[in-house]
């Protein structure tokens, strides 16, 4: 598979929608929001990552939102779909669930409960292992936020790049994506995504080849103009419009997170509804500062 093709663009790390009240998932919701992604120029979607609050979902739970992705994207569209698991046996398993509804990349956030024991030889057995099993290719998930402070270092990009089942890795951390980029063995089938805003203009420019962006949850073809502008080597008008999306991002839901999103989403007429225990929703002080945010750049 020309992996490149596959990733080349946008994906919002979409957001579970839950029931008012019941907090059960509401795939009708999800699937009303896919069926407006599919009329976006998103590449495709990356369900169960962090916005998907994959943590709080049962495994059975996840497999049913996979269902509704993979029944009612469009079929130009890709699928990452969030699946580590702290063990490379569960990982193996629960792609394997995936890989049969007809998911096309398994995004795998690294193991990190025993988090000193996850040294690179660690991470490179079980990136390997889980790779050599699944009947999709998978990516490596770098959050260390939400890794108990596991970084994937560049020296393990180099170990597993040129693996011919890992085909890249979204980077969220804060550490610079340029090294990460340049770690890639030259001719390799690994590619990097930005796994923020902040990073997606400067990685586009190194030669990451798309971003997973939470701003794409509520605005995806803002995100995709950067990347238009980007490849049709509008360089002027492509660095004023990074320094104003990522302006707005940090002055919208930036600094709430997957809270911030979700209530961005309801404004801009998509569903994200509230999030699950333990996670408790914006305060409507929150959520009017956030619409003032947005309208204030002709958003709303």
């Amino acid at each position: 598979m020309d992996y490149a093709s596959r990733l080349n663009g946008v994906f919002p790390p979409c957001a579970t929608v839950f029931e008012a009240g019941t907090e059960e998932v509401a795939f009708d919701r999800i699937r009303g929001n896919l069926e407006k992604y599919n009329s976006t120029d998103i590449r495709g979607f990356m369900p169960l990552g962090t916005n998907g609050e994959f943590r709080s979902l049962t495994d059975e739970e996840s497999v049913k939102v996979i269902r509704v992705y993979a029944k009612y994207r469009d079929p130009s569209k890709t699928i990452l779909a969030g699946a580590g698991r702290e063990s490379a046996k569960a990982t193996i398993e629960i792609i394997k669930l995936y890989a049969d509804l007809g998911v096309d990349f398994a995004s795998l956030l690294p193991p990190h409960y025993f988090t000193s024991a996850m040294t690179d030889d660690a991470l490179v057995r079980y990136y390997t292992s889980v790779a050599d099993a699944s009947p999709v290719p998978v990516l490596l998930y770098n959050i260390p936020k939400y890794a108990g402070g596991v970084v994937i270092s560049t020296d393990l990009i180099r170990r597993v790049a040129e693996h011919p089942n890992i085909a890249g890795m979204k980077d969220t951390s804060s550490e610079p994506i340029v090294p990460y980029i340049d770690a890639v063995p030259r001719g390799s089938n690994f590619y990097i995504l930005a796994g923020t805003i902040n990073k997606f203009y400067e990685g586009l420019k190194h030669g990451a080849v798309g971003g997973v962006l939470s701003i794409a949850d509520y605005l995806p073809e803002k995100c995709c103009e950067l990347q238009r502008l980007h490849e049709a080597g509008k360089a002027d008008e492509a660095a004023s419009f990074d320094v104003w999306i990522r302006k707005l991002s940090s002055n919208a839901a930036g600094k709430y997170g997957v809270l911030g999103v979700k209530a961005a989403m309801d404004i801009m007429g998509y569903a994200g509804g509230a999030p699950r225990l333990p996670l408790a929703p914006l305060t409507d002080e929150q959520k009017a500062g956030l619409r003032a945010a947005l309208e204030a750049e002709g958003m709303v």
